[in-house]
């Protein structure tokens, strides 16, 4: 994977026919369309790169999860005292009443902004948790920040096209739209990837870690 620094050099050849590295303002401006691009190809599928399993000690039924936290992948599972993981069922909340009030399910309350907790119904006592879910990109805080996504091109190519938006120039059209191709073309990659292939790590974390409510 290429850094920020060399993909901000090539959108500066093609926008201002220099292969050099932006500074001040426009270095900023830079930064954040292709900050935008990150987060708008995350926003559109479930790349395993963004993928974490992680494990911890859960005390209670109301469980704060990790600060990147973006959405759960599938239903949570607890370790019971036999050794075997139970399934939580993951549920919409407003589906709660639904169900028998030591019925073993879960889900998601909170927001981006405050955070979110995870609500394990039917958890009467400590137990080790096991989830898997969705971070948000760590996206480019430096210009020596690699990029995170299986194609850094989609990057470059969608960044141009936000210069070239940003200028009314007649090419974005044309450019946005084959950065949109890209994209199109690396959802499809990653759907046929098969299991076990190791192109994409993702990021595994796993912590003894006790909260209460």
């Amino acid at each position: 994977m290429i850094t920020l620094d060399e993909i901000l050099k090539s959108v500066n050849s093609y926008t201002d026919l220099e292969y050099s590295s932006p500074t001040g303002t426009e270095l900023t401006t830079r930064t954040n369309f292709a900050n935008q691009a990150v987060r708008e190809a995350a926003d559109s599928y479930r790349f395993q790169v963004f993928n974490v399993d992680y494990s911890a000690l859960a005390t209670c039924a109301t469980f704060t999860l990790p600060t990147n936290f973006r959405e759960l992948t599938q239903s949570p599972k607890v370790l019971n005292s036999v050794g075997e993981y139970d399934e939580y069922k993951l549920i919409d909340p407003e589906d709660k009443y639904s169900y028998v009030p030591d019925e073993k399910f879960s889900y998601v309350l909170g927001n981006p902004a405050g955070g979110y907790n995870l609500i394990l119904n039917g958890l009467s006592s400590s137990a080790s948790l096991s989830i898997n879910y969705q971070r948000y990109p760590s996206g480019f805080a430096t210009i020596t920040d690699k990029c995170e996504l299986p194609d850094d091109e989609y990057v470059k190519q969608k960044v141009i096209s936000f210069v070239l938006q940003s200028r009314r120039d007649d090419r974005f059209t044309y450019v946005n739209a084959e950065a949109n191709q890209k994209l199109a073309n690396m959802i499809g990659k990653e759907a046929r990837r098969p299991i076990g292939d190791n192109q994409t790590k993702q990021t595994r974390t796993y912590q003894n870690f006790t909260i209460g409510e």
